[in-house]
């Protein structure tokens, strides 16, 4: 472990890390963080950053709710039941992932049909994808990083495909990226030639597309 002349050198003080005009006690800004306080200076980090500070938040959730549905109704639910409900479908559950539920709730026009060999090779792309390909897809594509309760049959309007506009000669689908329209759940697809061209380009779309808005 670190001593104190290590622990020193960091210039940490008893304040929230990233907010040093958070004091976690009084006067916390000019305690220098040590051995022998190190275990007090993480209990109250995670006291401020998991619970003082949401308080007010889900206070406000808490009394909003109840306005819907009595708190005492929530018992019927266990807890990873009451968390689907509030947060959604968790990105990890495989079954949101399979072929089969895929092609059951995307849908493809204007251009494509379910039939469609591109809108075939998107879903085989899409199964195959990691947990952080899940999220950054779904963040991409509709703008949460999570699905809803029924998985993509949850989502209204549903998740749908269209074939983007050809590019005039001598200018091919390859050479362009997919694009979105979040608000109507609308991803637009280039005709590319080749499956593993449409993963690339996908990811490389959705990567790129984190913190982006742009009107295409």
């Amino acid at each position: 472990g670190m001593d104190d002349e290590a622990l020193g050198s960091l210039c940490v003080g008893f304040t929230l890390p990233g907010h040093p005009d958070i004091e976690l006690i009084p006067g916390g800004a000019d305690v220098t963080l040590s051995k022998s306080n190190l275990e007090d200076y993480i209990g109250r980090v995670a006291e401020v950053s998991l619970v003082t500070s949401v308080v007010p938040q889900m206070q406000a959730f808490r009394s909003a709710f109840a306005e819907l549905l009595p708190l005492g109704a929530c018992a019927v639910w266990s807890e990873r039941e009451l968390a689907s409900i509030i947060v959604g479908a968790s990105v990890r559950d495989d079954a949101c992932w399979t072929m089969e539920h895929l092609g059951a709730h995307i849908k493809a026009q204007h251009g494509y049909n379910t039939e469609s060999r591109c809108y075939q090779d998107l879903l085989a792309v899409m199964a195959e994808f990691s947990t952080e390909d899940r999220r950054r897809f779904l963040t991409f594509a509709t703008g949460a990083p999570s699905l809803p309760i029924g998985g993509f049959g949850g989502l209204k309007p549903p998740l749908t495909v269209v074939k983007k506009e050809a590019p005039p000669a001598p200018l091919t689908p390859d050479q362009f990226m997919p694009s979105v329209m979040t608000c109507a759940n609308y991803l637009k697809l280039p005709e590319y030639t080749k499956a593993e061209l449409l993963k690339q380009k996908l990811l490389l779309a959705m990567l790129e597309g984190q913190s982006a808005f742009l009107l295409s």
